[in-house]
């Protein structure tokens, strides 16, 4: 059965994230879906063997759609391997709070996922994604731009993309090589 990837986007950046990880786990795992989440037809969600979800995150959360999606169908999810990724913008912050805000966002939104899906989460990475300056807060904006140092444009660093969808890829593998499906 395939492996499901589903995205909740704002800006487009995640619908690509989502189809860049769809290759690299294709190339191991034949075949992977990917899905915008507002078009999925989530009757089909049992029919897959593994899900990837994915959101744009506002505020250090995932969109409310993606939440929603979680809740909706927790019982389905958690019955899964489940991995998840956000796309946001802490390659956008000035470098003396890049790595502190992204590690402390990274962290909230994976504990935050993994109690709504009642710790059955096994991966969860957030990369950097497309940010224009209308993208940001007026208040976001000014506040980093006090420290200098806001980046703006396409941030999302690929090779941390490609190297966190094989680590998903080796784990889905030594799934099927150990039969648990």
């Amino acid at each position: 059965m395939p492996v499901l990837i589903l995205y909740n986007t704002d800006h487009g950046s995640t619908a690509e994230i989502a189809s860049r990880i769809a290759s690299r786990i294709d190339a191991v795992l034949p075949p992977t879906e990917v899905h915008n989440l507002h078009d999925f037809d989530a009757t089909t969600l049992p029919n897959y063997t593994a899900v990837i979800l994915g959101s744009a995150v506002h505020g250090a959360k995932w969109l409310p759609e993606a939440n929603t999606f979680c809740d909706v169908h927790k019982e389905t999810l958690i019955t899964k391997p489940v991995y998840a990724f956000s796309a946001g913008a802490p390659g956008a912050l000035p470098k003396v709070f890049r790595n502190w805000c992204g590690n402390h966002e990274e962290k909230a939104i994976f504990e935050g996922l993994k109690k709504r899906l009642d710790g059955k989460v096994r991966m969860h990475r957030l990369f950097s994604g497309k940010i224009e300056r209308e993208d940001l807060p007026g208040g976001l904006r000014m506040c980093c731009g006090l420290f200098g140092g806001m980046r703006y444009g396409d941030l999302r660093e690929w090779d941390k993309i490609e190297a966190w969808a094989d680590e998903v890829a080796a784990d889905l593998k030594r799934d099927q090589e150990e039969g648990r499906e």
